[in-house]
């Protein structure tokens, strides 16, 4: 299982499309789900936005601080969601975001549980794969657990002096949320909009991060996914597309890599103490 944080900061690109884009792109091997969830306090898009406001009924976050309450929201999260799949296999959902930033309020003990649910996902049938997109905002404040129990944090950023000062006190925040909860910050790296006058290696300099990957310019692919729209043959073969199906390879690889890193330890000390239990059992 991977959970995959986006975050930008204002003067950013559209947090929210890349996070959309990497639902659409996202490896799916082994018969594994994944669940886009809009986690933004500022409020959620995708539903008036890339759904153009077609679903019927009442789904989303703003449905969960009645749930965490009840103490349901482990089983009435699942209720909430939307299949965004093209064949209706149930493999792409999406968790609509607020439709009011005013409830984000009542929200403060959902974020928490919500990363946890993420995490225990695993063990739900295949597994799922969990893409959380914060906005501008949401890796600050109480919506930053989500953020801190991420596998992998991405920062979307443009190539432009604006974005990249808007996003570095964001970035540091970050840096100290992790390493106050003994996590690597290698763990937070950069997703670049190639659009603006700076290097992206500079961006990235400035910033203190690597590049995770790098995403086009594409203002009519970025259009469907901000406002919805049939983008016909030349959506599903926009380099947006094409380059988000690698951003989400990437993006996943680095998940597991992190998942790796963090059991190494564990699996080098179960290791030494078979052999220590081995050893005792041969002396008997």
């Amino acid at each position: 299982m991977a959970v995959i944080a986006f975050a930008g900061a204002s003067g950013g690109p559209g947090v929210t499309a890349t996070a959309l884009a990497a639902l659409l792109t996202w490896p799916l091997a082994d018969g594994r789900r994944a669940v886009l969830a809009e986690c933004d306090p500022d409020g959620g898009s995708i539903a008036a936005g890339y759904l153009e406001s077609r679903v019927l009924g009442d789904y989303g976050l703003h449905n969960l601080e009645v749930a965490h309450r009840r103490h349901q929201l482990d089983q009435d999260f699942w209720y909430q969601l939307i299949d965004l799949s093209e064949q209706n296999t149930q493999d792409r959902l999406l968790l609509p975001g607020l439709s009011n930033p005013v409830q984000a309020a009542g929200l403060a003990q959902v974020w928490h549980r919500l990363g946890l649910l993420f995490e225990q996902a695993q063990t739900k049938d295949n597994g799922y794969d969990f893409l959380v997109d914060l906005g501008r905002s949401g890796a600050t404040g109480s919506a930053g657990a989500l953020a801190r129990s991420a596998d992998i944090v991405a920062v979307v950023v443009r190539r432009t002096l604006r974005a990249a000062s808007a996003a570095k006190p964001r970035v540091e925040a970050l840096r100290a949320a992790l390493e106050d909860r003994g996590r690597d910050s290698s763990r937070l790296g950069l997703i670049v909009i190639d659009e603006g006058d700076f290097r992206a290696r500079d961006i990235a300099e400035q910033l203190q991060l690597p590049i995770f990957a790098t995403l086009p310019h594409d203002p009519r692919a970025a259009q469907v996914l901000t406002h919805g729209g049939d983008g016909g043959r030349y959506f599903g073969r926009s380099a947006l597309l094409r380059e988000a199906r690698a951003m989400s390879e990437q993006l996943r690889a680095l998940a597991v890599q992190e998942q790796q890193r963090l059991l190494a330890p564990a699996l080098r000390s179960q290791t030494v103490l078979d052999r220590m239990k081995g050893a005792v059992n041969a002396a008997r």
